[in-house]
């Protein structure tokens, strides 16, 4: 092992972790998913992480399940009361502008 590898081990059993499981590559992974989670722009992040391209970077970004219900509430959230059933309805045959209850159809 050399010197950073040794000093990094000597830091992380200080820290209470497990240096065989935790490595400056598993705390690169977890600092770019934070940054993602923190929502840094990509762009910002790639530059910070060095990566030439953001496929590249977004190997890198671990998303549990809390980040991703949290992306849907915010999609969710821009909605609220904008969403009505007559915008689910078809107009009556007679097109008096008073929707029925007939489904629209996809």
């Amino acid at each position: 092992m050399h010197d950073m590898g040794r000093q990094f081990a000597r830091g992380a059993v200080r820290a209470g972790w497990d240096p065989e499981r935790v490595t400056p590559h598993v705390l690169r992974h977890t600092g770019i998913t934070r940054l993602v989670q923190a929502r840094v722009p990509l762009p910002t992040i790639q530059r910070i992480s060095g990566h030439k391209t953001l496929a590249a970077l977004v190997r890198y970004v671990h998303l549990g399940d809390e980040h991703i219900d949290n992306a849907i509430t915010a999609i969710e959230t821009g909605f609220l009361g904008k969403v009505t059933p007559e915008l689910h309805t078809q107009p009556d045959e007679a097109d008096t502008g008073t929707p029925s209850a007939t489904p629209l159809r996809a």
